[in-house]
């Protein structure tokens, strides 16, 4: 079974958040675990950043996110 992943855009869009929002989160260390796939397995033009759904629930969970979408 393939786990869902979300890319920034998304979980931007879940959030009520900017994509610069969770850049910024992420150079900082905040937010949940993410992955950086390799540049030659995303599509062009796409985020190379994904976020494992569970991780995203998880961290939601822990600090009472709750999502707009």
């Amino acid at each position: 079974m393939i786990e869902p992943y979300l890319t920034t855009d998304q979980l931007a869009a879940r959030w009520g958040l900017s994509p610069a929002t969770i850049k910024g989160q992420r150079a900082r260390g905040i937010g949940p675990v993410y992955y950086t796939i390799p540049r030659n397995s995303a599509p062009r033009g796409t985020s190379r950043v994904r976020y494992p759904l569970a991780q995203v629930l998880a961290f939601e969970e822990s600090n009472s996110i709750t999502p707009l979408t």
